[in-house]
């Protein structure tokens, strides 16, 4: 029998990239973490009309902590077979656990003092940028920026922007091509004004793909001296840079002119989650530096976590939209995802545990407490001293964010502002309705919004596992209006609930 799955292991940030990482860690996927996963089986015996299905649990979202798991293994949000009063008991089927070998994230590596000395000559690579869409205007994202606190660590910031552009036709010993050097004049900068600059640029840029988590610095005569490094050569950058800009172009060019924030957003979504696969091998080898950045998304097709925040991030800017990298943890596994402002409030935005052989809604713009329920954020910058920023503490510098903006508000949540509304296990005319308009449009999926003046657990309940089955119900009888090739195949019914956010989604097949 086909089960909806999640084809990959979803991530929790995958270290830090080959290069040196910022050890203000940018968060990739140091393993791979919890993300929904369905698994069910049909067994045949004869079932009496309104009897009870297999116990399974129906409200057992992937928001729910306890449905997270540690990396090493794959959790089973619960899939869910829907029984009917027909002759037929589902089982669930308990996921093997599949296990992923751990990485610890890549710390920063100082380049050697010699790599500040002359680097050779240098070759422009193209300021080319994607062909914005009319009717949309674009966002430079720029949170980081408005995060460092004087001119000279601005001033630095923009430096690296000019720089990233120039790159040496030699590399180091480490394999990394110089890019051109930074000098900070009549200043000398810490380490960790040094770590923070560097996080807020490769935050809020993403379009620069090539520009590794590795620096040296030095200081003479009162100046600071920066060295940051490109992945790669600058003809090989040039054609990198060519395919992203046509992508991007492609992708925003197709999006269609006149849509809502929430909209927009959907829409770049479902294009990652379509388009994009999970990087197993990255989480293992972060020599893949491909798949920790947009470049991996959107031209590869394959990432870890970091790469699908960024892409997305990369992505609302083309759409109008502002975006920005988030950091934290699950179940001690590093993860990166996004927060997006919709409507004028921030929501949380996790498009990697969204990504499965179908879109997964639970993650999709969360306040929060809800997203609470499944991580903890790394720390503010701001609330950290130098010596924790830059490891003089522990020997390990502290993960952290810079901007952490609040997100409160719910209305742009999936489940209420685009599922279907239901109050009780017996409104069948809003749920054949809603898988009416699904089969119009050969939808692989629908979702429901329980009213917060239900009971969620029951209302679950009655529409999956027990009387009246009125999911079930409510399939059979739109089943009987349709032709063949129309009818949602009921051997296939899966689902996942999500009681933080009160919603559940069917998943469809048809036949």
């Amino acid at each position: 029998m086909n089960v909806i799955k999640h084809s990959r292991v979803r991530s929790v940030l995958a270290g830090f990239l080959a290069a040196v990482i910022l050890a203000l860690p940018l968060a990739g996927c140091a393993q791979t973490a919890a993300a929904p996963e369905l698994s069910s089986r049909t067994e045949s015996s004869s079932v009496q009309s309104g009897s009870s299905a297999s116990q399974i649990n129906p409200s057992a979202g992937s928001t729910e902590a306890s449905s997270q798991k540690t990396e090493g293994t794959e959790s089973a949000v619960p899939s869910s077979e829907i029984s009917s009063a027909a002759a037929k008991s589902v089982k669930q089927t308990a996921v093997t656990p599949k296990t992923q070998k751990k990485t610890a994230g890549q710390t920063l590596q100082k380049v050697s003092d010699d790599a500040l000395a002359d680097n050779g000559t240098q070759f422009s690579i193209p300021k080319m940028a994607a062909a914005a869409k009319p009717g949309y205007v674009y966002v430079d994202q720029r949170e980081g920026y408005n995060f460092l606190p004087d001119l000279v660590s601005r001033n630095v910031y923009k430096q690296i922007f000019q720089g990233a552009y120039q790159i040496s036709a030699s590399t180091t010993s480490e394999g990394y091509y110089p890019i051109q050097k930074i000098t900070v004049s009549d200043s000398t900068l810490s380490e960790a004004q040094l770590r923070l600059i560097l996080l807020a640029f490769l935050n809020d840029n993403p379009q620069i793909f090539w520009l590794a988590n590795a620096y040296s610095y030095a200081y003479a005569n009162n100046n600071t001296y920066i060295q940051l490094y490109s992945v790669a050569s600058q003809p090989n950058c040039t054609a990198m840079i060519q395919k992203m800009n046509q992508k991007v172009s492609a992708v925003i060019s197709a999006m269609p002119a006149g849509l809502s924030e929430l909209d927009r957003e959907l829409y770049l979504f479902h294009y990652i989650a379509q388009n994009c696969t999970y990087n197993d091998a990255a989480v293992t080898n972060t020599g893949i530096w491909q798949a920790f950045s947009s470049y991996g998304v959107l031209i590869d097709g394959t990432a870890v976590c970091e790469g699908y925040s960024r892409a997305m991030q990369l992505l609302s800017s083309y759409a109008g939209l502002q975006c920005m990298l988030l950091s934290g943890q699950s179940s001690g596994v590093n993860h990166m995802w996004n927060v997006i402002k919709i409507d004028g409030n921030w929501y949380h935005l996790d498009t990697t545990w969204g990504d499965s052989n179908t879109e997964v809604y639970n993650y999709f713009n969360l306040n929060d407490t809800a997203i609470a329920q499944s991580r903890t954020i790394f720390p503010s910058a701001s609330t950290l001293t130098e010596d924790q920023i830059d490891g003089t503490v522990d020997g390990e510098a502290a993960r952290c964010n810079l901007t952490i903006p609040a997100c409160t508000a719910t209305a742009a949540n999936y489940f209420r502002a685009k599922a279907a509304k239901v109050s009780s296990s017996s409104e069948d005319s809003t749920v054949q309705n809603a898988l009416a308009s699904a089969i119009k449009a050969k939808s692989t999926s629908v979702s429901f919004y329980i009213d917060e003046s239900a009971d969620y657990d029951a209302v679950i309940t009655g529409m999956t596992t027990g009387s009246p089955y009125q999911l079930m119900k409510c399939v059979s009888a739109v089943n009987s209006m349709q032709g063949t090739g129309n009818r949602i195949d009921t051997d296939n019914l899966q689902y996942i609930g999500d009681r933080v956010d009160r919603g559940i989604t069917l998943y469809l097949k048809y036949k």
